[in-house]
């Protein structure tokens, strides 16, 4: 995440390295979306006590150029509410900017069939 200003706010508890190791590797995937200049990353980690099983709250803004992507989800599992998130994103940028994980793949007109056998 070089030249993004990344921002991790945790609420209501202390943040661990395992699990802001996590939010930086979930914030890796998502670059392979989106080749372009990543701005900032905005990370909400909310643990709320009062609410049902210590509900959990994440949310990530993913500023790009235009206007950011935000997604949030709520649950019990931190990994798999970072994973929930990341997907929500990544729709978002695929949809917004096309899936540029197959820039590198070739034209289907260019594939000989015999090469397939």
């Amino acid at each position: 995440m070089d030249n993004v200003r990344l921002d991790i706010e945790a609420v209501g508890f202390t943040l661990d390295d395992d699990l802001q190791a996590s939010v930086l590797d979930s914030l890796t995937k998502l670059q392979r979306f989106y080749k372009g200049d990543v701005i900032t990353a905005e990370v909400y980690l909310k643990l709320e006590p009062n609410q049902r099983n210590n509900e959990k709250h994440v949310g990530i803004k993913y500023g790009v150029p235009g206007n950011d992507v935000y997604a949030d989800d709520s649950g019990d599992d931190w990994y798999g509410l970072l994973n929930n998130v990341v997907a929500k994103l990544q729709r978002q940028l695929e949809k917004r900017f096309g899936n540029h994980t197959n820039a590198n793949r070739g034209n289907i007109d260019e594939i000989d069939p015999a090469d397939l056998a």
